[in-house]
């Protein structure tokens, strides 16, 4: 029997901690992956317009954008089980909470419940790369930080799934009672199933930073704060680009298209499939071909293919437009977040272990405050019969300058790295 290849191997080594996180990272991403999937559907089938879509989902980024940097500065140089043991036990409930609220038509109550649910999650995305890299040793920090985005896509897949199979059952029946496989039953599901990733979060190894925080939790030493704005513009602008119309590619191709929900979900399926593959590959991609290859390569080609899939909407008329917009979909996705582990290991050897809860905070602010902000642009720009293939294209445009300025953080890193660097 032959032996797997070594670039394979090197994530069974890895330590059983990781595997754990990991774990309870892939139970809180099925709800991430039942929200991307489904919930703009259910919205739909609960009357709810565009804009009104939009300006409810919204709610969930903008105690992220206001909190976050707070969040990151108090974590900063913090042992960080407990805030994350509380955050993945909060996040579920307060998720089931908001479905249910929209589910009987408490819209206020909803609403708040949405902004709830991105209070809780703002910390476990402060507060997960760096508890990553503090339980990895430095020599298999790429394989940690791919599996965890690799969970994510594990994730997508496992849920992408479900949902098709209980959308094709329609209902079951126990007992005299019936219950129906529709959208909302199945983003209950999922979400409850995020319910046990406080269990495994609980068995985790609480380790201190190797450089404890001694000034005043709100000091930032002045010599950051150029790294930090460098780190981050390239986020800022991915973030908006993304936000205007990575959120809404389900009501696109529903719209556009009239592919089904559960249609839908299989072909997500497919392309997270292949995001998990090509995340696991992610190491050996940066060992043979850098940076530049890992980055900046496989993001512009997944550039071009957001702008094909765009102009499908013009061709739709076309019997081949479906295929190729499906295509484009399937290929994209995975090429757009295999630069992410990537992404996260250049960022977090660029600024530093004092400034990785920060930067992650920082992040987390301009993923939310962007996403809230371009929500509220799609919002308006759907209200005013703006066709989808622009808002593509101007999010492929911002794609493009964010993902040419990390060559300045790469070379920066490079430069930190060599030998001449460390003199």
């Amino acid at each position: 029997m032959p032996r797997p290849p070594q670039w394979l191997r090197n994530y069974a080594m890895l330590p059983k901690s990781v595997l754990l996180y990991a774990a309870g990272n892939f139970l809180l991403n099925l709800i991430h992956a039942a929200q991307l999937l489904l919930l703009n559907l259910y919205l739909k089938s609960r009357h709810l317009d565009d804009p009104a879509i939009a300006a409810l989902t919204s709610q969930r980024f903008v105690a992220t954008f206001f909190l976050a940097i707070p969040a990151g500065l108090w974590l900063r140089g913090k042992q960080l089980k407990i805030p994350l043991f509380w955050s993945a036990l909060l996040f579920p409930i307060a998720t089931l909470l908001s479905i249910l609220a929209v589910e009987n038509q408490q819209m206020a109550l909803a609403s708040a419940g949405f902004l709830f649910m991105g209070l809780v999650s703002l910390i476990i995305n402060v507060a997960n790369m760096p508890m990553v890299l503090r339980i990895t040793p430095a020599e298999q920090s790429s394989e940690a930080l791919s599996l965890m985005f690799a969970s994510w896509a594990a994730a997508s897949v496992c849920g992408g799934v479900f949902a098709w199979a209980m959308q094709k059952c329609h209902s079951v029946s126990f007992f005299g009672a019936t219950l129906y496989l529709d959208e909302y039953a199945t983003l209950m599901i999922l979400t409850a199933m995020g319910l046990f990733a406080p269990l495994l979060f609980a068995k985790l190894p609480d380790p201190p930073p190797s450089e404890p925080h001694t000034q005043h939790w709100l000091h930032v030493e002045k010599k950051d704060l150029p790294i930090l704005f460098h780190a981050l513009i390239p986020c800022l602008i991915i973030a908006t680009g993304a936000g205007l119309s990575i959120q809404f590619i389900n009501l696109f191709f529903s719209n556009t298209h009239q592919i089904s929900s559960a249609n839908y979900s299989i072909y997500s399926s497919i392309s997270n499939v292949l995001m998990l593959v090509a995340g696991l590959i992610v190491p050996e991609v940066r060992r043979r071909y850098g940076w530049r290859g890992a980055i900046l390569g496989v993001q512009l080609l997944a550039v071009s293919l957001l702008i094909l899939m765009g102009f499908t909407e013009l061709w739709k008329n076309f019997w081949w437009a479906v295929p190729l917009a499906i295509l484009c979909f399937i290929v994209r996705q995975p090429l757009m977040s295999m630069a992410g582990p990537a992404v996260s290991e250049l960022t977090m050897s660029y600024v530093g272990e004092r400034n990785r809860e920060l930067v992650s905070a920082c992040s987390g602010a301009i993923w939310s405050g962007a996403w809230w902000l371009a929500a509220r642009s799609f919002q308006l720009l759907r209200a005013n019969n703006v066709p989808y293939w622009v808002i593509f294209l101007t999010t492929a445009i911002l794609y493009i300058f964010g993902t040419l300025y990390y060559l300045k953080i790469i070379r920066a890193t490079e430069r930190a790295q060599s030998p001449q660097g460390n003199d």
